[in-house]
C-alpha cells in the first residue's frame, strides 16, 4: 500500500485509503484516455508521469475500467487536478473537518477530534 493510502487508513478506512492509492493510476488513466486532460497537466505533473510509466496502455486502460473503485478514483483525480489553479480561492480545512469527521466516526464508530 502506498504511503499516503496507509496514511489515512487507520483513520479515513479501507475505502478512502483505496481510493487514495489509486490516485497515480487514475493520473496514467487520464492521461491516456482524456487527451485534454493530458495536455492540461503542470509541468510537474507531466515530469512525474514519466516517472509513474506514462499513459496507460489500452490493456491497463481496461483493467482500470473494470476496477469498481476506477469512476471514484477518476473524479478524485479531477478534483486534486482543479484544485490546482494559482490564485484559486477554496475553503480552508475548518470547512472539511466535519465531514472528514463524518467519515472517520463511520469508519471507527466514534471520533474523537
Amino acid at each position: 500500500m502506498p504511503r499516503a493510502a496507509a496514511a489515512v487508513s487507520g483513520l479515513l478506512g479501507p475505502r478512502v485509503a483505496r481510493l487514495v492509492a489509486l490516485h497515480i493510476p487514475a493520473k496514467r488513466y487520464l492521461a491516456a484516455a482524456d487527451p485534454e486532460c493530458a495536455a492540461g497537466l503542470s509541468p510537474e505533473s507531466t515530469r512525474t508521469l514519466a516517472l509513474q510509466g506514462g499513459p496507460m496502455t489500452t490493456q491497463e486502460q481496461n483493467a482500470f475500467e473494470a476496477d469498481p473503485d476506477s469512476p471514484a478514483a477518476v473524479a478524485l483525480r479531477r478534483a486534486d487536478d482543479a484544485g490546482k489553479v494559482v490564485g484559486l480561492r477554496v475553503a480552508g480545512l475548518e470547512h472539511w473537518r466535519p465531514r472528514v469527521e463524518r467519515v472517520a466516526a463511520s469508519h471507527a464508530g466514534t471520533f474523537a477530534p
